[in-house]
């Protein structure tokens, strides 16, 4: 005799569903993710957010006036499904192409994968992109502050955003900002949000690819941005990166697999 479902059963584990958290925004890429233990809310992946390069802003997944984008009339791209997750493509009027997928890779852990397309008869140089996840669908990470995140500094261990925006490490790999722009500070590329109710954690990297971390207390949200080189016309790159739940404190975490496999590529 099968056993009845329970709240631990059927809401255990990490669900990718395709969503909008600006439902007037057609042309945005959200993905929804659900955390890895038992939950009926949502992380927002906004994936990405922002595209960066010297041709001019070429994607923005929202609306912000002072930073007008080259293409504001975009259409709807639907997710695919795919086994494990979800992935889209999307073409722009001037032939650069994006795309990506978000897949369940184990229990606690979520693949991720960007690509860009240089389709344009001009070299894309100065890429950088914002990839965002919004934490406000997630009670337990959803308090508008920067000291719930921490990055690990060398001889310092984690410390708060709040923190690391005032120090600066020369020779540090990954910076403190958006898009690669700020001091140099963190030692390894991973940014920790830490739960309000118990021992756990959500963190997000993007590998040796990560340009910066930061987090914005006006919209409860975290980002590892990643870096892309420059595209000569026809030429592809891609970055590979994950968002990983933890259960534990953070000095746990220190120890875990995933922190040596993020420490490690």
């Amino acid at each position: 005799m099968t056993a009845p479902d329970t709240y631990e059963t059927h809401a255990k584990g990490i669900r990718i569903l395709p969503g909008q958290w600006r439902p007037h925004y057609r042309w945005e890429q959200i993905a929804w993710v659900s955390p890895a233990w038992p939950s009926q809310e949502y992380l927002w992946l906004d994936f990405p957010e922002a595209i960066f390069t010297d041709q001019g802003l070429l994607y923005l997944s929202a609306v912000n006036p002072p930073l007008p984008m080259l293409f504001s009339d975009l259409p709807k791209v639907e997710w695919r499904e795919t086994p494990e997750g979800m992935t889209f493509e999307r073409e722009l009027p001037n032939g650069v192409r994006f795309g990506g997928s978000v897949t369940r890779k184990d229990p606690s852990t979520v693949a991720l994968e960007l690509h860009l397309t240089n389709g344009s008869d001009q070299a894309l140089t100065r890429i950088s992109l914002q990839t965002c996840l919004f934490l406000r669908g997630v009670k337990e990470f959803s308090d508008f502050a920067r000291d719930n995140k921490f990055v690990h500094v060398a001889d310092l261990g984690w410390i708060t955003l709040t923190q690391a925006r005032t120090i600066k490490r020369e020779g540090a790999p990954y910076t403190i900002g958006f898009r690669g722009k700020g001091e140099p500070v963190a030692d390894s590329p991973v940014i920790v949000c830490v739960s309000n109710q118990t021992p756990r954690l959500v963190a997000m990297t993007w590998y040796d690819a990560t340009a910066s971390m930061t987090g914005n207390p006006g919209h409860p949200c975290m980002h590892a941005d990643p870096r892309f080189p420059d595209l000569a016309p026809g030429e592809t790159a891609s970055v590979h990166g994950e968002v990983i739940f933890f259960e534990g404190a953070l000095s746990d975490f220190e120890g875990s697999a995933a922190f040596a496999r993020i420490r490690g590529r």
